[in-house]
């Protein structure tokens, strides 16, 4: 294989976080990898004195918008414009860490015969895993021991596919709000046939510079009984919305679309 062969591609998408974007990319140059590599920047109009600012960073592309779309579209762009082989998605506030390239030759090994998407982190944890190789683990489709968690095999946490994944399964949907999107794509691959696999550990960090851009409401203190009906009812809802999901329509049915 020639040397000049793009392997993957980083993709990096941004909104108004300089400092830790900057962060991102050098934990991303840190890797120091022997494989060809290339860093793009997907930019959702970030204002003109941070793009004075990123223009100076070490990637390969900066994708901009000419206005502020959200992440979907924000991804849909950065990612049409990637040209490796696989594609390593992470938001601006996420540092790989430097021992992941010790697992990387494992990645592409299961993406090219046994997987479609690997994670490289989950909040959570999936009681019932399949192993695969040493350090990847397949999520099965549907298992009991992971009702709750059954439906987030799907995170926008940082994950790796192959290109042809968003052949396969679709790009993000566009004009709605982030929590409604990712929900959205999450039941669409948990609907699919997609395969999806996880690290045996977490090989992500958070970026010192991490403070959210999206103002949410404060987080209410709940007593422990109350938050495991919420986990549960949280869980239900979603199968529900998975039994009655249409991919040609792209609705659901229990989420309102905000944008």
């Amino acid at each position: 294989m020639s040397e000049n062969f793009l392997k993957i591609s980083f993709l990096i998408t941004h909104y108004n976080r300089p400092l830790a974007l900057e962060q991102c990319i050098d934990a991303i140059h840190n890797l120091k990898m022997a494989i060809k590599f290339e860093i793009v920047v997907s930019d959702d109009f970030s204002d003109l004195n941070v793009l004075d600012k990123i223009k100076t960073f070490r990637y390969d592309k900066l994708i901009l918008s000419e206005k502020n779309l959200g992440l979907a579209a924000n991804l849909n762009k950065g990612i049409k414009a990637c040209d490796g082989e696989f594609i390593l998605y992470c938001q601006e506030d996420f540092l790989i860490k430097h021992d992941f390239k010790n697992v990387l030759s494992e990645v592409f090994k299961v993406l090219d015969h046994d997987l479609d998407m690997v994670r490289l982190r989950a909040n959570y944890t999936f009681p019932k895993l399949v192993q695969l190789t040493k350090n990847v683990y397949r999520i099965p489709k549907f298992s009991f021991r992971n009702f709750y968690y059954n439906a987030f095999q799907y995170s926008d946490n940082p994950f790796v596919v192959n290109k042809i994944f968003y052949d396969n399964y679709g790009l993000y949907l566009e004009n709605t709000d982030s929590d409604y999107g990712e929900a959205e794509f999450a039941i669409r691959i948990f609907k699919s046939n997609a395969r999806i696999g996880i690290l045996n550990k977490d090989y992500i960090a958070n970026s010192n510079y991490n403070e959210s851009v999206v103002n949410r409401p404060p987080e209410l203190k709940l007593k422990k009984a109350f938050k495991k009906f919420k986990r549960f009812a949280r869980a239900f809802r979603l199968h529900i919305e998975y039994l009655f999901y249409d991919k040609n329509k792209r609705g659901l049915l229990t989420y309102k679309r905000r944008r």
